[in-house]
C-alpha cells in the first residue's frame, strides 16, 4: 500500500512539474538555416509560440470566416509610449476588425456613409493598410476600389460598445487609359508611403504594381515582372494573329500578391506566379538578379534594389526537391505569399511559404539568418496562413483556415542576433563581434557568426584574422577583399623584389625558348640521335608552327609515340596538380579530385577523339594512321601544362575581381589546343579544309556513338554477370 502511494505520490509531481511548463517552450517545429553547399543545418529556436488570437479571446459574438489580411500600425502615444493598432480583414464577414495592442477590439467598420451621402457597406475586404496619419485603407475587391477611414475620427456607439470611424474617401480605378481592354480594377493589397503615394496590387493587372497620387491620379506601373518563353510559345505565337497574341498576354499569370513598404519608402512585392522551373532555376544557379525573384525590394522608380549576398537567393526554401511536414510531403519551390518588414534598427525582413507554412527572415543583405515552423495543429503551427507582420519584435501570422492569429516571441538567441545586427549597423564593431562571438558559442554552425566576426577583424586591419574567419563560412567576397589588404601590404614592403622577380621569369623563358629552337634547328639534321628529350621540345616547334611541325611529324619523323605519351602524361599531371594546387578564392571548398579519375578525364576524351578519327578518315581517305593521329594530338596538348601550372600558381594570388583574368588565360589556351588539333588533323591526313571540316564534326558525332555503345555493352555484361551469378547462386542453394 505504501509503494502505491509512494508511486501516486510521484505521478502528482510529475504532472505539477508538466503543468508548469509554459505553452511557449513546447515548440512544434524546428529551426534552421543552409550552408554553403545547401546542407540542412538546425540551429537554436529564434522564434517560440507564446499565445493565439482568434474570436473568442477577442469576445466577437459572430466568429471570424475566411479572414484574408492584417497589418500592425506602430505608433508612440501622446504620453511617449509605444503602442500599436492592428487592422484584421474578415473577409467572409465582410468587415474590418480594428483591435489595440492588448489584443482587444476597439472597432468594427462594416457599413458607412460614403462622399455621396448614401449609404454604403465592405463587400469583399482582402489587403489593408494603415498609413502614418493614421488613415486606414481597405481593398473592397469586389467593389473594385479602396476605402480609407479616418481611425482618429471614431465615436463611440452605446449600442455596440465599440468605435465607429469617420469615413475619408474612395480610390476607384486609376484615372487615365492604364488598363488593357477588358479588364478590371480589383486591389488586393496596398501600402501608402509618407508623402501619401498608394501603391496598390490589382488582381486584374499583370503590368505591374499600380502607383498613383493621392489624389487617384495614375502614375505608372512598377516593377514589371519578366516572362520566359519557349521555343514553342514563340513559334506558336508567330502564328496568331494580333487578337489572339493580346488576349495570350492577358493570360500570362505574372501579378504580384502582396506588398508592404518600410520607412525609407521602399516597397517589398510578393509573387508566387513564378514559374516552378524558373524559380528552381533561380535557387540551383544561386542568382543574385531579380528576374525570377519571388521577393523584391523596389525604389520610387520600380528598380529592383534587394542585396542578395547570401549563399542562395532570399526565395523561400533551399532544398525543394523534397520536405516531410506533419502533414504531408511537399516538394517545389516555396509559395511566397506575404513579407513583413521587422524593427528597422536590425535591416530584418521575413517572408512566409504558403505550402509549407513556413517563416524566413532575412537581414539587409538577403542573407537567411533562421527558418521556423510548420503545417500542423498544435500551438505554433500553420493550417494555411495568409499573412505576416512584426509587433515590436514579436512576429504575427494570420491562419485563415484556423481563423486566428499566432503570435511567436523573441527568444534570447533570437535577441542576440538582432542585437548583433544593430551594433553591426551602427558600427560598433567591437560589441557586434562579442555578440556574433555569443551567437557562435550557441549556434556553431552559424555561418553569418564568421562572417560577422571577420569584419570586426577586417575594420580592426587584422586582415590574415579575417581571412581565417571569412574561409569558415565561404565567403569568398569578404575573403577577397582582406587578402587585398594583405597583398597590398605585402606589395608595399617587398616592392623591390617584384620587378626582379619579373625579369627573373621573363629571362629564364627566353632561355627556354632559344635552347628548345637551338636544340629544334639541330633535330633538323637526319644524323641527330631523337632523343625523348629532343622529342619533347619538338612541343614548342609544333604550337608556334603548327603546319611545318606536323608536315615534319609526318614526313620527317621528328615525333614518337614516346614523345607523345610524355605530354600526355605531363598535361596529367598538371590537371593534378590543379586539383589539389588552387586558390582559396577560386576553390573555397577546396575540393579535390580522385587523381585515378584525373587522369581518365584527360586519357578517355584523347582515346575517344583518336579511335574515332581514325575509324572515320579510314573511309575517307586520309592519309594518316592510328599512330599519326595519337602523336598529333597529343603534341597539341603541349601549351596546356604551361598554362595550367600559370593560372593554377596565379589563382593563389589573385583577388574575385582578378578571376576573370584566370579564366580567359585558361580559354585563351583550350581555343589554341583546339585550333592545333583541327590543323594537325588537315595535314596528317593531307585534307582540304573543307574536308577536314566535315570530318571533325564526324569525329564528335563518332565519340558520342562509341560512347554510347561502350555503356550498352558495359550494361549487357552486367545483365549476363548476374544472370550466371544467380543461376550459380540458386544451383549452390538446391545442392546444399
Amino acid at each position: 500500500m505504501k509503494k502505491i502511494k509512494s508511486v501516486l505520490a510521484l505521478v502528482a509531481v510529475l504532472l505539477l512539474l508538466v503543468g508548469s511548463v509554459p505553452v511557449s517552450a513546447i515548440t512544434p517545429y524546428s529551426t534552421y538555416t543552409y550552408d554553403i553547399d545547401g546542407s540542412y543545418m538546425e540551429s537554436p529556436h529564434a522564434y517560440v509560440p507564446l499565445t493565439v488570437i482568434d474570436s473568442e479571446s477577442l469576445g466577437l459574438a459572430v466568429p471570424l470566416k475566411g479572414p484574408k489580411d492584417f497589418y500592425v500600425h506602430e505608433f508612440t502615444d501622446e504620453n511617449g509610449q509605444a503602442d500599436a493598432t492592428i487592422c484584421l480583414s474578415d473577409t467572409g464577414n465582410k468587415r474590418v476588425i480594428i483591435i489595440n495592442s492588448e489584443y482587444k477590439v476597439e472597432g468594427i467598420i462594416t457599413a458607412f456613409i460614403n462622399e455621396w451621402g448614401v449609404k454604403d457597406s465592405i463587400s469583399e475586404p482582402t489587403g489593408v493598410f494603415i498609413d502614418n496619419k493614421n488613415h486606414l485603407y481597405v481593398c473592397d475587391t469586389a467593389n473594385n476600389r479602396i476605402l480609407v477611414f479616418d481611425l482618429n475620427d471614431k465615436t463611440l456607439n452605446e449600442t455596440t460598445g465599440l468605435y465607429d470611424y469617420g469615413f475619408v474617401k474612395t480610390y476607384g480605378e486609376p484615372e487615365g487609359d492604364v488598363f488593357a481592354e477588358g479588364t478590371a480594377f480589383k486591389p488586393v493589397a496596398v501600402a501608402v508611403d509618407a508623402s501619401g503615394r498608394i501603391y496598390t496590387v490589382s488582381s486584374a493587372s499583370y503590368q505591374g504594381i499600380i502607383a498613383m497620387t493621392a489624389d487617384g491620379v495614375f502614375q505608372a506601373f512598377l516593377g514589371a515582372q519578366s516572362n520566359s518563353l519557349s521555343v514553342w510559345d514563340i513559334l506558336w505565337r508567330s502564328l496568331q494573329t494580333a487578337e489572339q497574341r493580346k488576349q495570350a498576354v492577358r493570360n500570362v499569370s505574372t501579378e504580384y500578391n502582396n506588398i508592404t513598404i518600410d520607412e525609407a519608402g521602399f516597397v517589398y512585392a510578393t509573387t508566387s506566379a513564378i514559374s516552378a522551373s524558373d524559380q528552381l532555376s533561380a535557387i540551383t544557379s544561386r542568382s543574385r538578379s531579380g528576374d525570377n525573384a519571388p521577393v523584391k525590394k523596389l525604389n520610387s522608380a520600380g528598380q529592383d534594389v534587394m542585396m542578395r549576398t547570401g549563399f542562395f537567393p532570399p526565395s523561400g526554401e533551399v532544398n525543394v526537391q523534397s520536405y516531410k511536414t506533419t502533414v504531408s510531403d511537399i516538394t517545389g519551390p516555396s509559395k511566397v505569399i506575404d513579407v513583413a518588414i521587422g524593427p528597422a534598427q536590425e535591416g530584418t525582413w521575413t517572408i512566409v511559404d504558403n505550402t509549407r507554412q513556413k517563416f524566413y527572415t532575412y537581414d539587409s543583405e538577403g542573407k537567411l539568418l533562421y527558418i521556423f515552423g510548420d503545417k500542423g495543429d498544435q500551438l505554433g503551427n500553420i493550417q494555411t496562413i495568409a499573412a505576416v507582420d512584426y509587433l515590436g519584435t514579436s512576429i504575427l501570422a494570420l491562419d485563415t483556415t484556423s481563423r486566428n492569429i499566432t503570435i511567436y516571441k523573441r527568444t534570447e538567441y533570437g535577441q542576440l542576433l538582432s542585437q548583433a545586427l544593430i551594433n553591426n549597423k551602427l558600427r560598433l564593431y567591437d560589441k557586434s563581434q562579442e555578440d556574433w562571438t555569443n551567437i557562435l558559442q550557441r549556434n556553431s554552425n552559424f555561418d553569418m557568426s564568421y562572417v560577422g566576426i571577420g569584419k570586426c577583424y577586417y575594420r580592426q586591419g587584422q586582415w590574415t584574422k579575417a581571412m581565417d574567419m571569412y574561409k569558415y563560412a565561404y565567403d569568398t567576397a569578404n575573403y577577397s577583399d582582406a587578402y587585398h589588404e594583405l597583398r597590398k601590404e605585402a606589395l608595399a614592403k617587398y616592392i623591390i623584389l617584384i620587378p626582379i622577380a619579373v625579369i627573373v621569369i621573363c629571362v629564364l623563358a627566353s632561355k627556354l625558348l632559344k635552347f628548345a629552337a637551338k636544340v629544334n634547328e639541330e633535330g633538323q639534321s637526319s644524323k641527330v640521335k631523337r632523343t625523348l628529350l629532343r622529342e619533347y621540345l619538338y612541343g614548342f616547334h609544333v604550337i608556334f608552327h603548327p603546319f611545318d611541325g606536323y608536315w615534319d611529324i609526318k614526313h620527317e619523323n621528328r615525333a614518337s609515340v614516346k614523345g607523345a605519351t610524355l605530354i600526355l602524361g605531363i598535361t596529367i599531371l598538371a590537371y593534378i596538380y590543379q586539383s589539389i594546387g588552387r586558390g582559396y578564392i577560386v576553390n573555397p571548398e577546396q575540393n579535390t579530385a580522385n587523381f585515378i579519375s584525373v587522369a581518365l578525364s584527360v586519357i578517355l576524351p584523347i582515346a575517344l577523339w583518336v579511335i574515332a578519327n581514325w575509324c572515320l578518315t579510314t573511309l575517307f581517305d586520309g592519309e594518316g594512321s592510328l599512330k599519326d593521329i595519337y602523336i598529333a594530338t597529343c603534341y597539341a596538348l603541349f601549351p596546356l601544362a604551361y598554362f595550367i601550372v600559370a593560372t593554377t600558381i596565379a589563382s593563389n594570388f589573385v583577388t574575385a575581381s582578378e578571376v576573370s583574368l584566370i579564366t580567359l588565360a585558361m580559354n585563351v589556351c583550350y581555343f589554341w589546343v583546339g585550333f592545333l588539333i583541327f590543323f594537325g588533323m588537315q595535314t596528317i591526313h593531307d585534307y582540304t579544309l573543307g574536308k577536314n571540316v566535315l570530318t571533325s564534326l564526324g569525329t564528335i558525332v563518332g565519340m558520342a556513338f562509341i560512347m554510347f555503345i561502350v555503356v550498352l555493352f558495359s550494361s549487357l555484361v552486367g545483365k549476363i554477370f548476374s544472370f550466371v551469378f544467380n543461376i550459380i547462386l540458386e544451383l549452390t542453394y538446391r545442392s546444399a
